[in-house]
């Protein structure tokens, strides 16, 4: 008898070990998902909440890798992620998926509102390493979708050499914790970059001011001079502007100016820098364009302008613009020089252009090429 009681309190007592070692596990557990989910919700750039998310998270939870998919409601998504860091871009394109509210609807719509563990998780959502070099290697997966209100904003999906780390039916209250602190990060960091880019915007045309060109104009020039591409400068200038003004009213001209805006925006790529430099004169640089890609760019939208008879307020009338191109290429000598000198020298060649262009007749299109100008 006493012998079984004996047994039964061994039993008990490594009951009672395992539960407290569990306990301990637990918490520290706790201490790690909870650490790392404030460090995430701190994340004050893109850059810091990609490295925590897409290289972090697989070191501190001995995963093998991770992946991260968010839906683009607001179709900036990707360039406020990557901030124009085409290394990130390249490193984490198959790591992080940006999924189009319209093209990848079907795919929206099959992301779950819960975590999805186990075998079920790679099957559904296979598509999300379909592109990894090592997901021959997956064993278990855990899907999290990260939520705002009612709202699925994207989704997490851990990875696992280890067949036993994620399976049906164990606990998620961890992940979870993770997942919300994750979907909280993400919107607040994207927001913030929505509100610096709002501060670099011009109030009238929408267009991107001068601070924020000259801050980009030399990254690109940069990038483009890394990769070898070339880079075009583009000034245009409505045509006797001040007439306009003068004859309709101020407010008319208001409106010259932002349709002409969009109007160049349709004509470039979302990569393009469409800025106002002052007045009634715009900038846009375009990375990794030819001249004579630029050239025929240019000449569209030239001609788009003063081809269409505006109308505001019962007002019909023409306008004309007049366009300077430089390229980037051209100014590139055996000579080194600085980035200040290079961004200075392309814009000065640039606005020589223009100034060629209104003084050979206006209403055209006018290209550096040395002390000689080429007008059209």
């Amino acid at each position: 008898m006493d012998e079984s009681i004996y047994e039964k309190n061994r039993e008990l007592q490594r009951k009672l070990d395992h539960l407290l070692k569990q306990a301990r596990a637990n918490e520290k557990k706790q201490e790690l998902y909870e650490t790392f989910g404030f460090e995430i919700i701190g994340a004050s750039t893109p850059k810091q909440l990609r490295d925590l998310l897409l290289s972090q998270t697989i070191e501190r939870f001995q995963l093998l890798d991770v992946v991260l998919c968010l839906i683009d409601y607001h179709k900036d998504t990707e360039r406020l992620f990557f901030e124009r860091d085409e290394e990130a871009q390249l490193n984490y394109e198959n790591k992080l998926l940006i999924l189009d509210t319209l093209k990848d609807a079907e795919i929206i719509y099959s992301l779950a509102g819960h975590p999805v563990l186990g075998v079920e998780a790679l099957k559904n959502y296979r598509w999300m390493i379909a592109n990894l070099k090592n997901r021959n290697q997956v064993k278990s997966a855990a899907f999290l979708p990260l939520l705002r209100g009612e709202q699925t904003i994207g989704a997490l999906l851990l990875l696992s050499h280890d067949p036993h780390r994620y399976q049906a039916g164990i606990g998620t209250l961890f992940l979870q914790k993770i997942s919300a602190m994750a979907a909280v990060a993400i919107e607040n960091c994207l927001n913030q970059q929505r509100l610096k880019e709002i501060s670099y915007q011009d109030v009238l045309t929408q267009a991107y001011n001068r601070r924020y060109f000259d801050l980009r104009f030399k990254d690109e020039i940069a990038r483009c001079m890394r990769w070898d591409d070339d880079l075009i400068c583009m000034f245009l200038d409505v045509d006797h502007f001040k007439k306009i003004n003068d004859t309709y009213g101020h407010q008319t001209g208001d409106l010259v100016l932002r349709y002409m805006v969009g109007l160049i925006k349709e004509q470039v790529r979302s990569c393009d820098i469409v800025a106002r430099y002052g007045g009634e004169e715009f900038v846009v640089a375009l990375p990794s364009t030819t001249l004579q890609a630029a050239h025929e760019i240019a000449e569209r939208l030239r001609q788009a302008i003063c081809s269409t008879a505006l109308n505001f307020h019962d007002k019909q009338f023409t306008v004309s613009i007049s366009i300077g191109i430089a390229s980037l290429r051209s100014l590139l000598t055996a000579q080194q020089h600085d980035a200040d000198f290079i961004c200075n020298t392309l814009l000065d060649r640039a606005d020589q252009a223009l100034y060629a262009a209104k003084s050979g007749g206006r209403n055209q299109v006018a290209v550096y090429a040395g002390a000689d100008l080429v007008t059209h």
